[in-house]
């Protein structure tokens, strides 16, 4: 972070992934106030981080003139309501993918920020991952050639019955990354699932295909029903094809195959992409520079993620026209 003050953030929400946001937090000395309606996580989260206030209500923490941010680490239902009630108390917002459920919420939520000259930053962690920033410079820079398509596949063996449809638990990731790929937003949505009503076990599979203006076509496959984790990105140009494999030990996240020749693996650096994210929006709040994954990314990502359940509701091909492109 530039310069010596730090931000002071507050985490709502100690769950599973709350924890490892303070954790990061903490660690570069911004951790402020810590919030949770489970009075055993309140308890986890004072035990561990004495010095960060615990509440037990997300508006107390809100106005409590402790912090100057909120990271939001809640179900995504919750999300609107929560960053809604931080800009408007004129706190900066990081909130965990999806920015919201609601397109038109999220539009208002931009808006709120923009004229606040605040920062609103969705988690859309891979942006900060070494093997995607690097495989995202090599189609940038024209190592790849011309880029041909885009296969992703984000597969786990889930619970029963998934916490929310799987477009909202694993779909941003993937669409982020395509669309800082392709610096463009698609010309139509294809997706094929469950119907976004539902939640019990269908609600579990989807498949999303974009068509861009260039010709280029990507399709992503979520679904809580893998029989093993798959977290796998792969970008096919017409000189080679880069592969982003999560799941790959260290050391062969990132491989590189030229055409005609074996894939073999790019060396990236290693660091934990939460700490980059974190110090990012953190750098955002001090310097008014909003990150790869501020506002405008953020509700790039949301639009698609809308003509996704047009096209589930609909049965049908989803085109997006110029005005929603511009968000």
């Amino acid at each position: 972070m530039s310069g010596s003050a730090r931000a002071r953030v507050g985490v709502i929400g100690f769950g599973r992934w709350g924890r490892n946001l303070a954790r990061n937090f903490h660690a570069i000395d911004c951790l402020a106030g810590l919030c949770d309606t489970d009075p055993d996580h309140l308890r986890g989260a004072a035990d561990a981080y004495p010095a960060a206030r615990a509440y037990s209500e997300s508006e107390a923490l809100i106005r409590s003139g402790d912090v100057e941010a909120i990271a939001i680490a809640t179900p995504a239902g919750t999300h609107h309501e929560l960053a809604a009630s931080a800009l408007t108390a004129g706190l900066h917002v990081f909130v965990e993918k999806p920015m919201t459920t609601d397109l038109t919420a999220a539009r208002t939520l931009v808006a709120w920020a923009r004229a606040a000259g605040l920062q609103l930053v969705t988690g859309h962690l891979l942006h900060y991952h070494p093997a995607f920033q690097t495989l995202r410079a090599m189609v940038h820079d024209g190592r790849l050639g011309v880029l041909r398509g885009i296969v992703t596949s984000r597969l786990m063996s889930g619970p029963d019955i998934p916490r929310e449809h799987v477009i909202w638990e694993f779909a941003p990731h993937d669409i982020a990354m395509i669309l800082a790929c392709t610096d463009a937003l698609p010309s139509s949505v294809h997706c094929a699932g469950p119907d976004p009503a539902s939640d019990g076990p269908s609600a579990a599979h989807a498949r999303v295909e974009l068509a861009f203006s260039s010709g280029l076509r990507t399709r992503t496959t979520v679904s809580w029903r893998g029989r093993a984790k798959v977290q796998r990105f792969e970008v096919e140009g017409d000189a080679a094809t880069a592969v982003f494999d999560d799941v790959a030990p260290a050391g062969s996240k990132l491989t590189l195959a030229a055409v005609g020749q074996p894939p073999r693996p790019v060396p990236v650096p290693d660091r934990e992409p939460l700490a980059s994210e974190c110090a990012a929006f953190v750098d955002a709040v001090a310097t008014g520079v909003a990150p790869p994954n501020g506002a405008d990314e953020g509700l790039r990502v949301m639009t698609v993620l809308d003509a996704c359940f047009r096209s589930l509701e609909e049965g049908r091909k989803v085109p997006l026209h110029i005005s929603e492109n511009g968000g």
